[in-house]
C-alpha cells in the first residue's frame, strides 16, 4: 500500500520514537503498530499482516548459568516487503558453472528501492546447525545477549511440549517449479491428503512431499498408496511442527540457552567474513527459524559486496578477460538482483545461492579484476524506461537468443527479452557489388551521379563533367540551371558556380569568398540558426575551403563536396544503425526507431574501415556492430562498416556450443515417471518451436493413447537435454537399447544476455553499455539513485 509522502514522513517521526522502536521491534508487531497509527491518523484503512522475518527482534535468552553483562543493542535491521509475490517461473539450471538465473516476478516497488542489503539463502529446512569452532572474533547474538565463539555453537528448534513434529514423504525433486506445482495438486487430488511443493535453497530443487503422518511406521504404511499411482521410491523425512511459538536452543559448553523468536545472528569484527561449510562470508550470518519449524541459514550481505562473490562465479575472470564483457555481467548480475529482492522474504531471504538464482560463493569466490570491474560499475543497472529490467542471461546461446514467452511462457510483459543474433554464431559475411579498393564516398557518388560514358574527369573537359553532375544534383531538388557555366575545377571557381547553382537552397553567405567557412564556424553570426551551423558543418568537411582560390580541387575532394551537398539536400541520407542479421537477401537491423528489414539492392556496395581508410570491401558483420547505411530515398544505397573492429575470438567451440546427447526409452521413461506418474512413455512430438529453433512445446505420448503437453523450460527437464535448441531422431543402434539422439546447440535456457556472446563482441571493441543494449533491446544503463528519482513505482510504505 503506497500513502502521499506528507503521511509518510509524519507515520516516520511517530514510529522513530524510542518507546515504540523498543516494544516494536518486529516486522509483525511494527506492522500493527503502523496500522493503528494510520487509522488514527488518516482514518480506517487496511493494512496487510507481513511475513516474520525481522532478523532481531527481541529475544528472551534463559540459562542456568549466571552471565557477566549484556551486550550493546541489537541494530536495527531493514524492513522486509510486506508483499512477496510468489515465485512462478524456473527451475534451477543444471550447468556446472551456473551462469543461468532463471526468471521470477517481483514487486514492482524493488524497482527504485535502493537496497543496501541483500539476504542470500544458504541452506533450508535443517534440522540442526552447528559452526564450528573457533572462529576468531565471531559472537553469537542470542537478542541483546552476545555469546563468543571460544566452542562449537549448535542451534536446534525449540518446541513447547504441544508442539510436535510429524513425518512426511518425498516423491519428488523437480528443477522446474511447475512441474512440481502441477504434481503437488494433482496427487492433493488423488490421494486425499496434504502435498505441497517447496524450494530448497541448497540444492536448487523443488521438493515434493506428500502426507502428515504421526509416526515412522504410519508413513511407511504410506507409501503403498504412492505405488499403487505408479510412484516408486518415495522416502520418509521428519519435518518440523508449525510454530505457535518460536524459540531456539543454543548449546555450547554443556551450556544451553534458550532463544524466544526466529532470529540468532553470527557477526565478526573486521572485514574477514564468517565460516558456514567451506566458505567464508561477509556481513552476517544469520538462522532463521521458518514456519515448519526447520532451520534456514541466511547471509546477509551488502549489495555490491555480495556481487564480489557472484561475479568472478558466473563469468571467470581469468577465462573471459576482457574488461567489457565482465562489466556487462556485473552490471546485469546487479540489475537482477534488485529486481528478485523480496522473492523468499517469507522464508527469510531474498535470493539464493544457487544457479536458480546466482551462484554465489562469497569471500572465497573474490578476485581482484571483477573487484575493480564492480567499483568502475557501482550502482549502476539496466532500466526499461524507469524501471528496472529482468535481466536473465545464459552461458552460450548457439547463436541466437529466444523471445522470453517461448522459453517462460508466465513472462509476457519484457519486450526487452526478445531473441537476438548473438555474435557467438561468427561474423555474418556480406560481399559488396563493387571492384575492391574504391575510395569512399566516390564509389557512391559515381554510382548516383555518373559522369557521361568516355568523359574526361580533368582538364577543361574535367569541368564541364562535374559541372554536369553538380546540376544532375540540382535537378533533383527542382533548382533552375545557373546562367553561366563552370569554367575551371579551381577551388574558387567551384565555389563560385556551386553558390549560383544551390544558392535558393543554401544560405550563400556559406560560400562567399570573403571568410573562410572555418572562421564562421568558430564564431558563427547571431543570425545562424541551425539549419546554417549543420550546413557549414557538411561544407568544411568537402575540402573546399582548405585551400586557394587557384588552387585546383583534388578528384577525392570533388567527389566528397558532392557526397556533402547531396546529403544537405536530403537527397542523399545516411543513418547509423546497428548491425542484428542477414536473412534471405534481406538486412536486418536496429536504430533508434525500433528494429527494420530492408531489401539489399543487387551491388549495393559495400565499405569497411582498412588502415585508417574507407575503402569498398566484403563486410565482416558480428550482432551489435556499427553500421552506417547511406540511402536514396527508400533505396539503400550503400553500406558502411566505420570501424575496423578487433577479431574475434569465437573459436571457442566447446560442449557448450554444440553437443549431443543420446537418452534411451528406459531413462526418458523414468524422468517422465517421475513428473507424470502413471503416465508411460512411448515417444514425444514437437508442437512449436521459436524464431532461434529452440523447442518451445512438446507433447508426451504414454500408455493406452494419453498424452501431455509440456512447455518451455520444463522441455529441458523432461528430456534432460543442455539447451532446447535442439533437433531429436529415434534411434536403435546395435547391441544398445533404443532411444532417441539429441543434436544440439547452446547451455542454458537461451533467454536475455549469452555470455559467450558478450565476450565476442567485447573483443571486437564494443563498450558493456552497448553489449547490454544489444541483448536487452530497449534499455539503458542508469544508475540506481537516478531511477529512483525518476521511476513511478508502487511505494513500500514508510
Amino acid at each position: 500500500m503506497g500513502w502521499p509522502s506528507s503521511i509518510r514522513r509524519w507515520l516516520k517521526q511517530k514510529l522513530s520514537h524510542r518507546p515504540l522502536t523498543l516494544a516494536c521491534r518486529s516486522l509483525a508487531c511494527r506492522t500493527l503498530a503502523l496500522c493503528l497509527t494510520v487509522a488514527v491518523a488518516a482514518g480506517a484503512l487496511s493494512c496487510r499482516h507481513a511475513p516474520p522475518v525481522d532478523p532481531e527482534s527481541p529475544a528472551s535468552v534463559k540459562s542456568s548459568e549466571k552471565h557477566s553483562g549484556e551486550s550493546p543493542q541489537p541494530v536495527e535491521e531493514p524492513a522486509v516487503r510486506e508483499e512477496a509475490v510468489p515465485r512462478q517461473a524456473e527451475p534451477p539450471s543444471s550447468d556446472p558453472r551456473g551462469v543461468e538465473p532463471v526468471p521470477a516476478p517481483a514487486s514492482e516497488s524493488a524497482d527504485a528501492a535502493l537496497p543496501r542489503l541483500v539476504r542470500v539463502g544458504l541452506a533450508t529446512d535443517l534440522e540442526e546447525v552447528t559452526f564450528p569452532c573457533c572462529d576468531s572474533g565471531v559472537t553469537a547474538r542470542l537478542g541483546r545477549f552476545d555469546l563468543t565463539n571460544t566452542a562449537p555453537l549448535r542451534i536446534e528448534p525449540a518446541f513447547s511440549s504441544d508442539q510436535r513434529g510429524f513425518f512426511r514423504l518425498q516423491v519428488s525433486a523437480l528443477k522446474d517449479e511447475g512441474q512440481a506445482q502441477q504434481l503437488a495438486l494433482r496427487l492433493e487430488g488423488e490421494l486425499s491428503q496434504p502435498v505441497d511443493s517447496r524450494f530448497d535453497a541448497e540444492s536448487g530443487l523443488y521438493k515434493v512431499r506428500v502426507g502428515r503422518y504421526s509416526t515412522r511406521e504410519e508413513a511407511e504404511l504410506g507409501k503403498r498408496s504412492l505405488e499403487a499411482l505408479g510412484l516408486l521410491g518415495s522416502w520418509v523425512i521428519s519435518e518440523g511442527a508449525g510454530l505457535a511459538e518460536p524459540a531456539m536452543k543454543v548449546r555450547q559448553g554443556g551450556k544451553a540457552y534458550l532463544v524466544h523468536g526466529r532470529w540468532v545472528t553470527l557477526l565478526k569484527a573486521g572485514d574477514t567474513g564468517v565460516s558456514y561449510g567451506s566458505h567464508r562470508y561477509r556481513g552476517k550470518l544469520g538462522v532463521f527459524l521458518n514456519d515448519r519449524g526447520r532451520l534456514n541459514v541466511i547471509n546477509e550481505v551488502p549489495l555490491e559486496e555480495y556481487l564480489r562473490g557472484v561475479v568472478p562465479k558466473e563469468m571467470g575472470p581469468l577465462v573471459y578477460n576482457e574488461e567489457e564483457a565482465l562489466k556487462a555481467q556485473a552490471v546485469a548480475a546487479r540489475t537482477y538482483t534488485v529486481f528478485h529482492l523480496g522473492e523468499h522474504a517469507a522464508e527469510g531471504y531474498d535470493i539464493c545461492a544457487t544457479p536458480r538464482c546466482h551462484v554465489y560463493g562469497g569471500v572465497t569466490a573474490e578476485h581482484p579484476i571483477t573487484d575493480r570491474i564492480l567499483e568502475q560499475t557501482t550502482g549502476q543497472v539496466v532500466a526499461y524506461g524507469n524501471s528496472i529490467a529482468d535481466t536473465l542471461y545464459t552461458a552460450s546461446c548457439g547463436g541466437h537468443t529466444e523471445d522470453v514467452e517461448v522459453v517462460f511462457p508466465t513472462l509476457l510483459d519484457r519486450p526487452y527479452l526478445d531473441g537476438v543474433r548473438c555474435g557467438e554464431a561468427g561474423p555474418a559475411s556480406l560481399q559488396g557489388g563493387q571492384v575492391r579498393g574504391l575510395p569512399f564516398p566516390a564509389a557512391v557518388t559515381s554510382r548516383v551521379f555518373p559522369s557521361a560514358a568516355g568523359a574526361k574527369r580533368s582538364g577543361e573537359k574535367g569541368a564541364e563533367v562535374f559541372e554536369q553532375r553538380l546540376l544532375a544534383l540540382a535537378s533533383r531538388v527542382d533548382l533552375p540551371a545557373p546562367r553561366d557555366g563552370l569554367d575551371s575545377l579551381r577551388r574558387g571557381e567551384i565555389r563560385r558556380f556551386v553558390a549560383s547553382a544551390f544558392d535558393l537552397a543554401l544560405d550563400p553567405r556559406l560560400l562567399a569568398r570573403s571568410k573562410e567557412l572555418e572562421q564562421r564556424l568558430r564564431n558563427p553570426p547571431a543570425s545562424w540558426g541551425a539549419e546554417s551551423l549543420r550546413q557549414a558543418s557538411y561544407l568544411a568537411e568537402t575540402g573546399l575551403f582548405s585551400g586557394g582560390d587557384k588552387e585546383v580541387l583534388p578528384e577525392v575532394e570533388r567527389e566528397n563536396l558532392l557526397f556533402q551537398l547531396a546529403q544537405l539536400l536530403y537527397v542523399l541520407k545516411a543513418t547509423e544503425t546497428r548491425f542484428l542479421d542477414l536473412e534471405d537477401g534481406q538486412l536486418k537491423y536496429r536504430n533508434e526507431h525500433g528494429t527494420h528489414l530492408v531489401e539489399l539492392p543487387a551491388g549495393v556496395p559495400t565499405f569497411r574501415r582498412q588502415r585508417g581508410e574507407l575503402s569498398t570491401a566484403p563486410l565482416r558483420l558480428v550482432a551489435g556492430d556499427k553500421l552506417s547505411l547511406i540511402w536514396q530515398g527508400d533505396r539503400l544505397e550503400a553500406l558502411v562498416q566505420p570501424v575496423e573492429p578487433r577479431k574475434a575470438g569465437f573459436d571457442r567451440r566447446n560442449d557448450r556450443a554444440v553437443w549431443t546427447r543420446f537418452h534411451s526409452d528406459t531413462k526418458l521413461g523414468k524422468q517422465v515417471q517421475e513428473r507424470y506418474p502413471g503416465l508411460g512413455f512411448q515417444g514425444f512430438e514437437v508442437l512449436s518451436q521459436g524464431d532461434s529453433g529452440r523447442v518451445g512445446k512438446i507433447r508426451l505420448l504414454g500408455n493406452g493413447g494419453r498424452s501431455v503437453e509440456v512447455e518451455g523450460l520444463a522441455v529441458r527437464w523432461t528430456l534432460d537435454v543442455p539447451e532446447t535448441l535442439f533437433t531429436a531422431s529415434r534411434q536403435k543402434p546395435r547391441g544398445r537399447a533404443p532411444g532417441w539422439l539429441f543434436r544440439g546447440r547452446g547451455w542454458g535456457h537461451g533467454v536475455g544476455m549469452c555470455q559467450e556472446g558478450a565476450f565476442g563482441m567485447a573483443q571486437r571493441g564494443h563498450s558493456y553499455q552497448e553489449i547490454l543494449s544489444h541483448y536487452y533491446p530497449g534499455t539503458g544503463v542508469q544508475h540506481l539513485h537516478d531511477l529512483a528519482r525518476t521511476s513511478s513505482v508502487k511505494d513500500a510504505g514508510p
